[in-house]
């Protein structure tokens, strides 16, 4: 933010004078709707007003240094909190002018700045998603009366949420943001229940051995992985799609396997390593070309499966939250999908939805957006894939709070590469070279 003059300066003191008495209408404006606890991974939007600019978009094709979204509107209506937490600070200076923030969980900080005073509540109260701190105004380095709202995660810029905002469209205060903020609250990283199997938070691998044991390598959090211990012998030729999920909610890794004879095995994850006898949920799943899971498909807050049959008909398999399948009828998406390499499920543009990522047969990697009933047309985030032997992922593996996707190469080397929470990927980062013998790396 630039430094303003001494005529902005004294124009301050003016705006000063004027937020006492904005302030003191506030208590007689309507907040919009009810305040309450939260108890999902979702904000709601702060004000009421036209998004100008987001971090680094002016919302004109133009790049702006600028670290949170701008939203305008009428001076003195209502700034609510976008989500459960304590009131951390509660001042002013010349670039924010009279600014409040917020210290949620999962290391989160919002931001409310440009406000008419300094805001309604004193360091350290609790507030609640929805709940009014202070009104809009336009203090500091500001043109006009608007909002300024930031989001830091670990006291970093949180660029993902440029994703819960439209440039130059209209929000309305206390309404959800279409955007999953990772740990937030009760919320995990994407995926990460779906293939933590002790307990940790943290995503871990599952793989096959060449003597056919089923073994388990820990992640250590930052994208690594721990030597293997074995789970089960005998799965070597006897199962396949071997698949992690979340698949009864209960926030502790899962795994799905077919048999041999076709059945669909569901092993529920005790978060300690260790697994339940595996009860049967489905038959003629050991011929189906893909399986994966570890999101939700159709938005009802529950981990679906997606198969694909040997006549490539792509299908999205209901979860029921519960270690088994209903709350509704299959949805069938169409044929056409018998020619990829490899199916990735997993929230990769962070948006609550899940998403796949599948390699083409000319090698290419393509980023399917999940959406209402389905997914949007696909794009090509990246080239050269044909060469993996494996490839896995979907969730979040160096605890960024974004789906991550692992490779291996034929000379049995895992790379890493770390999502950005917009269906597109970062550098490769070597794992190991210890890889080669696996069967299967889910």
């Amino acid at each position: 933010m630039k430094r303003p003059s001494r005529a902005r300066l004294g124009r301050l003191g003016i705006a000063a004078v004027l937020a006492v008495a904005i302030g003191a209408l506030a208590p007689s404006l309507s907040a919009g709707p009810a305040a309450t606890a939260a108890n999902d991974p979702q904000m709601v939007y702060p004000a009421s007003g036209n998004i100008q600019s987001k971090v680094g978009d002016g919302c004109r094709n133009n790049y702006r240094a600028h670290d949170g979204i701008d939203i305008s509107g009428a001076g003195g209506t209502p700034i609510v909190a976008s989500y459960d937490g304590v009131i951390k600070s509660r001042t002013a200076n010349s670039g924010y002018g009279n600014y409040t923030d917020v210290q949620h969980a999962g290391g989160y900080v919002t931001r409310y700045a440009h406000m008419a005073s300094p805001g309604i509540y004193a360091p350290g109260t609790k507030v609640v998603r929805g709940q009014q701190i202070g009104v809009v105004g336009n203090t500091g380095n500001s043109p006009a009366y608007h909002l300024h709202f930031e989001v830091r995660l670990n006291g970093s810029v949180y660029t993902a949420v440029n994703n819960g905002f439209v440039c130059l469209s209209n929000v309305t205060r206390g309404t959800t943001l279409p955007l999953y903020f990772p740990g937030l609250g009760s919320g995990q990283p994407p995926g990460v229940a779906a293939a933590d199997y002790t307990g940790d938070k943290r995503a871990d691998v599952l793989v096959v051995a060449g003597n056919g044991d089923l073994r388990l390598r820990t992640g250590n959090g930052s994208g690594g992985f721990s030597s293997a211990t074995t789970l089960f012998s005998g799965w070597g030729g006897t199962r396949r799609h071997v698949t992690h999920t979340d698949f009864n909610s209960d926030g502790r890794g899962d795994i799905l396997a077919a048999r041999a004879d076709g059945k669909l095995e569901f092993y529920a994850g005790s978060g300690a390593s260790r697994f339940a006898a595996p009860t049967i949920v489905g038959s003629g799943w050991y011929d189906l070309l893909h399986v994966t899971s570890g999101a939700d498909y159709t938005g009802d807050g529950r981990q679906d499966v997606l198969g694909v049959s040997e006549a490539g008909v792509l299908t999205i398999y209901r979860g029921s939250g519960s270690g088994s399948f209903g709350g509704g009828a299959n949805i069938t998406l169409g044929s056409g999908w018998a020619a990829y390499h490899f199916l990735v499920g997993g929230d990769f543009d962070n948006d609550g939805r899940g998403d796949i990522m599948a390699v083409d047969p000319a090698g290419g990697l393509r980023f399917y957006p999940g959406v209402a009933g389905g997914f949007s047309a696909p794009r090509v985030v990246a080239q050269g894939w044909g060469e993996f032997t494996a490839v896995t992922g979907g969730v979040d593996y160096n605890g960024d709070g974004l789906a991550d996707l692992l490779v291996r190469t034929s000379a049995g080397q895992l790379y890493f590469y770390p999502g950005r929470g917009n269906g597109t990927l970062g550098t490769r980062v070597l794992v190991g070279a210890d890889w080669a013998d696996y069967l299967a790396i889910e």
